[in-house]
């Protein structure tokens, strides 16, 4: 809360987290909706929608802005 967190690109964010907590591709999918959504956004094809981030944030629990 009281620490600015770095300028970091949403999938940066993503990559970075998944590595940190030992996550997989097939770990986060529930989260973005499917498998193939999920590649598209970790292989930098799609940008991660809001809706997307606020799952993505309740589901890593870390704040929504680290994906918008």
């Amino acid at each position: 809360k009281r620490y600015p967190l770095p300028a970091v690109p949403p999938v940066g964010a993503l990559k970075a987290l998944m590595e940190e907590r030992g996550l997989r591709h097939r770990d986060i999918w529930p989260a973005l909706g499917n498998k193939g959504v999920t590649s598209e956004i970790l292989n930098g094809k799609r940008s991660i929608s809001k809706a997307q981030a606020k799952r993505l944030a309740a589901f890593l629990r870390v704040p929504v802005e680290l994906f918008i």
